[in-house]
C-alpha cells in the first residue's frame, strides 16, 4: 500500500512516503504472539498485501515473515517500556523488510541499481516514518485493549 500511494503521490511533486501500517501492526503483535501463529499471521497478512500488487504475493510473505521474525527476537531482548526501544525495533525491522522486497523483487527481475540510491532515496525514508509513527499506532492499539485481548484470547492464537 505504501508503494502505491509513494508512486501515486510522487506524480505531485511531493515526498510521498508514507508508513506501512501493516508492517506497524505486525510488529506490535510480534510482542505478544509466539513464533507459530505469529509466521503463519504475517504470512497471510502480508500474502494478502501482496496480492494487491503486480508482484508475487510470496515475495512479500516471505519478507513479512522475516520481519516478524526479527522482531520478534528484539521484543524478546530489549525491554519495551518505553517509546524509543518501540521505535528502534520498528526501524530495525522495517529495514528489513524494505532491503529484502527490494533485493529479491530486482534480482528475480534482472534490474541492477544503484543500492545506496534506494536505500537513501526510500528504504531509509519510510522505515524512519514507519519507526516514527509506530509509539502513536502501539498507543491506539494499547487504549482499546488490543493487549488484554490477546492474552485473554490466547487459546485462538496457540
Amino acid at each position: 500500500m505504501s508503494l502505491v500511494l509513494a508512486n501515486n503521490f510522487n506524480n505531485f511533486n511531493k515526498i510521498g512516503i508514507f508508513p506501512n501500517l501493516s508492517l506497524i501492526t505486525l510488529i506490535y503483535l510480534s510482542a505478544y504472539l509466539d513464533v507459530y501463529s505469529g509466521v503463519i499471521l504475517s504470512y497471510l497478512l502480508f500474502y494478502i498485501y501482496g496480492s494487491m500488487t503486480a508482484l508475487n504475493p510470496a515475495v512479500f510473505s516471505l519478507a513479512g515473515v522475516v520481519s516478524y521474525s526479527v522482531s520478534y527476537v528484539l521484543w524478546r531482548k530489549v525491554s519495551a517500556e518505553n517509546s524509543m526501544n518501540e521505535i528502534l525495533i520498528t526501524f530495525f525491522s522495517s529495514i528489513i523488510y524494505y532491503l529484502m522486497l527490494f533485493l529479491i523483487v530486482f534480482y528475480s527481475i534482472g534490474i541492477h541499481f544503484n543500492y545506496l540510491n534506494f536505500f537513501l532515496l526510500y528504504s531509509l525514508p519510510a522505515s524512519i516514518t514507519t519507526s516514527l509513527i509506530s509509539p502513536l499506532i502501539f498507543l491506539v492499539f494499547k487504549k482499546i485493549g488490543y493487549k488484554i485481548f490477546l492474552k485473554r484470547n490466547k487459546i485462538i492464537f496457540d
